[in-house]
């Protein structure tokens, strides 16, 4: 009798612990409807299996937890749902031939109406369900079926013995501790839930603050620029030629605090983008190009290693301008100068693109943080930069990765599928 008192506690866990695993996730995309009928098949399930591992009192009374899954449709459905699973329960009573058909209804009748009593008595049942209230439904639920089964004896003549008050003392305590574990563990997880979306809301409300305080102190800088040397141009006595001096100042100040804008535009809300069949070879050698002359001021000669015909499907500007950060990256990277080599290969219908420098090079833990929020190995700006690269690169279906040693350099990998002209469409 334990053995079968223990399956039926594991057959009525079960199915909760399936439900929160695989499906609570889910509930923000489905409707409540959806919802209910999911509870409820999941319930219903649980009590038809629970009626198909029974624990007999004498031969012919065979009983179940079949009651704590309605019991759990009713709080979690609802009435309407939990009258559709108790049909199904006599159907399946009737149909297997046990004993009692005549009281069953009259059993259930009175569990559904002690149900529907308690739920009316709790404002949100599916919520503040206690502990202490599922061990008093458990008992009085356990009770009921005890006394239908002692009237079932007494109709039927059959003598009561000591072992009826064991077997439904043993019978009372399992199912009253069952459905305390079942709410317990229906609240935990529940808990679990509300934390981690305090701890999610939390991180954005940080995220937010720290972006606003970082794009705030970004264009403040150009903006101060601008607003000084607007002030002396107001100057009457200014020479015309400081004058032009000023004003293309302003304007390059000002170029500067819309670059910051675009690039946090591009971090946090992406545009969708007009992605064409190019090749990559002459659009890295125009990066290269442009930034030849920085290159030459800081002491650092760039190679590169082409093959042709590198074919991908990207944007063209933007793989451009990640071709150019991942540049001017490995370019400040050496202080003191060196070689900034660049190779294209094209391998197993993949383009690979190595950006190799001879810089200080990254720890592990350096390179892990590339490309999250407000991280920067140069000690200073946001960081957006190469958020904006990783998340270009990716939105092509191609990857970033960094290979780096502490000084040595470092080696930045792009890999991104080829295509022909013959297969792209």
């Amino acid at each position: 009798m334990l053995h079968q008192l223990l399956l039926n506690m594991l057959i009525v866990i079960t199915p909760v612990m399936l439900y929160h695993l695989f499906w609570i996730d889910r509930l923000q995309h489905v409707n409540v409807r959806t919802n209910q009928i999911i509870v409820t098949v999941i319930c219903t399930v649980a009590s038809l299996v629970s009626m198909m591992h029974p624990f007999e009192l004498s031969p012919g009374y065979l009983f179940d937890f079949r009651l704590i899954p309605l019991a759990l449709c009713f709080f979690y459905a609802g009435p309407l749902p939990a009258l559709g699973a108790a049909a199904i329960i006599m159907a399946y009573h009737w149909k297997s031939g046990r004993y009692g058909l005549h009281t069953l209804p009259i059993s259930l009748g009175f569990n559904l109406i002690l149900l529907w009593y308690c739920k009316r008595r709790i404002a949100d049942a599916a919520r503040l369900l206690s502990t202490a209230t599922a061990a008093g439904l458990g008992f009085v639920l356990s009770l009921i079926t005890a006394f239908v089964a002692l009237f079932s004896l007494w109709q039927e003549h059959i003598p009561v013995t000591g072992y009826f008050f064991l077997f439904f003392a043993s019978f009372s305590l399992i199912h009253s501790f069952t459905a305390v574990l079942v709410v317990y563990i229906i609240r935990q997880i529940k808990r679990n839930i509300e934390l981690r979306k305090q701890v999610q809301h939390n991180d954005k409300m940080n995220m937010l603050s720290e972006l606003a305080a970082s794009f705030a102190h970004e264009i403040r800088n150009p903006m101060t620029v601008a607003r000084g040397f607007v002030q002396m141009m107001r100057q009457n006595d200014l020479a015309e030629d400081k004058r032009q001096i000023y004003s293309q100042m302003v304007l390059e100040e000002v170029d500067k605090a819309q670059a910051i804008i675009n690039d946090y535009l591009s971090f946090a809300k992406p545009q969708l983008e007009e992605i064409e069949l190019v090749d990559a070879k002459p659009l890295i050698l125009q990066a290269v190009q442009t930034l030849q002359s920085y290159a030459d001021l800081r002491g650092v000669s760039v190679e590169t290693q082409l093959q042709d015909k590198l074919m991908i499907s990207a944007n063209p500007d933007k793989f451009s301008q990640c071709i150019m950060h991942l540049c001017k990256n490995g370019i400040e990277a050496m202080p003191g100068g060196g070689k900034l080599q660049i190779v294209g290969v094209l391998q197993n219908q993949t383009v690979c693109i190595d950006i190799i420098d001879q810089g200080i090079g990254m720890t592990q833990d350096e390179v892990g943080r590339l490309g999250t929020p407000f991280y920067s190995t140069r000690g200073k700006g946001t960081g957006l930069g190469m958020m904006v690269t990783y998340r270009a690169i990716q939105n092509i279906h191609g990857r970033i990765d960094v290979t780096s040693e502490v000084g040595k350099g470092t080696c930045f990998s792009i890999l991104i599928p080829s295509l022909h002209s013959s297969t792209y469409h």
